[in-house]
This record gives C-alpha cells, structure tokens and sequence, in this order.
C-alpha cells in the first residue's frame, strides 16, 4: 500500500476546529468524516527537534540523542544539533527493503541522507545555495522547475514588516505545495513524508491574528487545507493518508522566571555579581541586537556578546544566538538546579538539570515546591505535569544528570532569566507557545471512518512509524518506544497500551537515577 504522511509544525485542534466550523478548511472536515480524527501527543519535550526525531525513529531521546537545537560538547561548548545520533529513520527502513521514498523538508534532516528515491532537507542548515537534496543532481532540477524556492523564510525580509510573516509563510508554502505536484508527478514513490513548518512559525508570531481569522494569516491555512487535498488525491483509493504534527499550541501571556524561583529558594547558587554582569551584558546585547535589524528576545549572555563581534562563528548567524544555551557548561554544572535552555519559552516547558546528586526526598520536596507554584493573577497552578529523567526513555543518550521535565498550564510559559525582580510577568499581547497535543488523522481503504475524539490510550509521536510500516505491509523492528495503533484499523480489536505507557513514565527507576548519581560522583 502507498502511504503519505502529511506533517505540520505544531498544528493545533485550537487552530483547526474554528477554521473547520467556519466552512475554510473543507479538506481537512472531509477527512474527518471518512477517517479518523485524534489527538497525537508530543513525547518529550513537546519541542520540535525531539518530537520529529521521535516521530520518524519511533524511539524516545534516549535512543536516538537529540533534545534540543544545542547541546554541550566534550568540552563544555554548545553546539548545534545537527541530526539524530542513532536510530533509523522510516526512509532508511523502507531504502532497505527497496521501497521508493520522497522526504520534504522534514526538520533536521540536513545534510540530505541518501536513501532510494528522493531526499530534500528541511531546517535549520539547508540552503537553496547548498547541496540540500538528494541525489545532488536533483537540486538542480528543482531550481530549474522552481528558480524561486526557498527552504524557510527570508530572514532579512521579515526585519522590515510584521505583516510579512503571513505574507512570507505564503510565498514558501506556495513553492513547496508546487515541489509537491512535481514530485509525485514525475517521480515513481511508495512512500512520502512532506513536512509543512510555517505554521509553527505563524502561530508563535501571529496568535491573535489566527485565532481571529485575519485574512493574510487564514490565507496560508487554507493553502495548507489546498494542500492536504492535493495530497489525498496523489495517494489515490487505494493508499493511505496520516495526517501528523509534532506537537500542538496555545496562547500565553503569562511567563514565570523558573531560575529566579530556583535561586531564592536556594535550589541554584550563583553569585549576585555575576549576574549584574550579566544583566549588563544582556542590556548591551538587546541594543545591539536593535542595531543590527534582529527582531528577537535577547537569548544572550555575556560571553554571547564576544558572538556579535566580526570573526566570531556566531556573528553572520543570528540563528545561532537563538539557539544558544542560557548557561556556559561551566555555570551550568555550578549552578545545582537551573533551567539551562531558552528552548522552553517558545516550547512551553522547562527541562531541570540537577549537576550534583540530590536525595529521594530533596527531589520529591523540589517536585513539592513546583506543584505548589500558583500564577497570583489567576490561581491557577503554574504545571500542568512534572516528570523524571526516565520520561526521556532508556538508551546510550539518556541524561548523564537527574532531570524534571516541566510542562506548564494553559497560558503560562517559562524564561531561565536569572536576576530579575520578579518571578512573573504578564505580555500585553497573546503570543503562541508549543502544548503536547498535536493532531492526528488517518484516511485509507483499512482504516476506519468517522473515528473521532480523545482515545482512551492517547497516541504518541513515536507511533507513527510503527503504525505506516504496517499499513505497508511491512514488519516492524523489534525495540521501538513505539506502537501499531491497531485502534485505527476497521474491524480491529481496540488492544491494550504496550508496557511503555505513561504509568511506567511517571515512575522513577530508583536503580537507574542511583548508577547516574554514582556516575557523577566518579567524574568528581
């Protein structure tokens, strides 16, 4: 059987239902109708580096090593996430068994990786200058059928006008949907998976616009609806159609500084002076930033500022001092509890690392602590769920320190600021924070139809794989995290959850966390 999936950056049912109920998206109320309609939750963190990896492996972070868009070297540098560390991909699977494959534009995907059809990266690193497809000679072609594609949005052209995101978001999707047509009209497939980013992008920048319908913002979801049909089509009767995003949204206004909070409550030490410095240095670097036409949130400390001057392997990069920890490695593994990414502002969660070992029942008073937080302008509690390091799964990259992953309530993010006199702050303008629920539709001659609504046993990302390869045809490797959603399938039996369910992730394996305390306690 032919299968697409059909993947969108952080889409949403908050976004989706109002649109549907309006009569704009017909495609997707169609596929609601003759399919199945669910939620797809994002497993762990709800961020896109590790949720796609998770999706297109069907193995949790532990297994295939990517958490972020950074991470710490050997020597206690950051560095950008450049792909998965281990793990198959579903297009290297299906490469093995002679299946031909097209892969758009999926995150981290860059460099292209050989595979039996056609391979074209997808952000960050992929450039329309480089060698972003595979086989190389086929970037050639594409630039010969589409002279003006680009791989994401032009940055220097969005410093100029906050209405452009929308009408930028346009033009990419536009040149994607036609990379698409050409694709599965001039190329022989059994399988593609095609990624649609910009929504995710759209929606942090561009909330209260989408959540109104504002015409030049519902004009790129309606093309996403355009196509979402024309995908349907190309798959023919006879296929089937996934439907998948990483994970879902919300809008926030309300931020709570977790370091500042970790700090007074003497869960993280670090000098005063050192953090004048470095509110100095962040002032210093917001001005700049200004200066140089960067229209972001200051994600700098003091040694990022050395990163603006010429040489620096930051300086022509302003993506990369997005990217770029709150911490040095060194201030890090000083500070005991700290937030150490910026990752969770725009994700709605917090990752805390523990740089030394702590009791069972110092962690269980920190979870206390945190469960306890209440935004004072609501009442509401400031988490929504906390877990442990074993959330993350088992294998080779599991965290070498003690983690809690916090997942933040409707309307609340986290900033790892540190210095500030507040611990909460209220935006004036809604802007869009990730959330766990994605979505999930699936359409085909096997699959149900008008299956619709939460599940019992929730589905996750890593289920996607498992689940196209048996729609295929094909065995599924022994090992994953993941499941075959035998829910979906007409005439099936509804099978209970595998043992790798979120009761045994909300355990802690005390044998596990005491073999990394004593790991640590040997680095020492």
């Amino acid at each position: 059987m032919r299968v697409l999936i059909f993947g969108v950056d952080g889409l949403s049912f908050r976004v989706l239902h109002p649109m549907m109920q309006a009569g704009y998206l017909p495609n997707f109320q169609a596929l609601a109708r003759d399919g199945v309609e669910t939620m797809l939750e994002s497993k762990f963190p709800p961020f896109t580096p590790p949720a796609w990896t998770s999706m297109v492996t069907g193995v949790k972070p532990a297994r295939h090593g990517v958490y972020d868009f950074w991470e710490y070297d050997e020597n206690g540098h950051d560095q950008l996430v450049v792909g998965r560390k281990a793990g198959k991909a579903i297009w290297n699977m299906l490469s093995d068994y002679g299946r031909r494959v097209l892969v758009v534009n999926v995150p981290l995907t860059y460099p292209p990786e050989p595979v039996n059809g056609v391979f074209v990266s997808g952000f960050p690193g992929a450039r329309e200058s480089g060698d972003f497809t595979y086989p190389r000679a086929f970037r050639d072609e594409l630039l010969a059928h589409i002279p003006d594609y680009q791989v994401d949005l032009d940055k220097d052209a969005l410093r100029h006008s906050e209405h452009s995101h929308a009408r930028q978001s346009v033009f990419v999707m536009e040149r994607r949907m036609e990379l698409m047509r050409y694709l599965m009209r001039e190329k022989e497939w059994d399988f593609a998976f095609v990624v649609y980013r910009l929504a995710d992008h759209l929606q942090h920048k561009r909330w209260p616009e989408i959540m109104t319908m504002q015409p030049e913002e519902l004009r790129y979801y309606q093309l996403l609806d355009q196509a979402l049909g024309e995908a349907r089509e190309a798959v023919g009767k006879d296929g089937a159609l996934l439907v998948v995003s990483d994970h879902g949204f919300q809008g926030t206004r309300a931020i709570f500084a977790v370091n500042e909070y970790l700090y007074r409550q003497h869960w993280l030490q670090s000098d005063r002076n050192q953090l004048r410095g470095r509110q100095m240095a962040e002032a210093l670097a917001k001005v700049t930033f200004k200066r140089m036409g960067i229209i972001y949130p200051v994600r700098v400390a003091k040694r990022r500022i050395k990163g603006l001057l010429p040489g620096s392997s930051h300086a022509d990069d302003p993506a990369k001092m997005r990217m770029a920890p709150y911490f040095t490695r060194q201030e890090q593994r000083a500070a005991g509890v700290s937030m150490p990414s910026w990752s969770g502002t725009a994700g709605g969660y917090s990752v805390l690392r523990m740089s030394k070992p702590y009791s069972e029942q110092q962690m269980a008073d920190l979870r206390g602590e945190l469960q306890e937080i209440r935004d004072p302008s609501t009442g509401q509690p400031l988490l929504d769920a906390i877990y442990p390091t074993e959330v993350f799964g088992e294998g080779p990259y599991a965290p070498d320190e003690e983690c809690l992953l916090l997942l933040a309530s409707d309307g609340v993010t986290f900033t790892p600021v540190l210095g500030k006199p507040w611990l909460w702050e209220y935006e004036t303008r809604i802007f869009g924070t990730h959330q766990k629920d994605g979505v999930f539709y699936a359409c085909g001659p096997s699959i149900r139809a008008g299956m619709n609504g939460p599940q019992q046993t929730p589905f996750a990302i890593y289920d996607v794989l498992p689940t196209a390869l048996h729609l295929m045809g094909l065995p599924v490797p022994s090992g994953l995290d993941g499941r075959i959603l035998h829910e979906i399938f007409a005439e099936a039996p509804v099978l209970a959850r595998d043992t790798n369910d979120d009761a045994n992730e909300t355990q802690e394996s005390v044998a596990a966390r005491k073999l990394r305390q004593l790991r640590q306690l040997q680095r020492r």
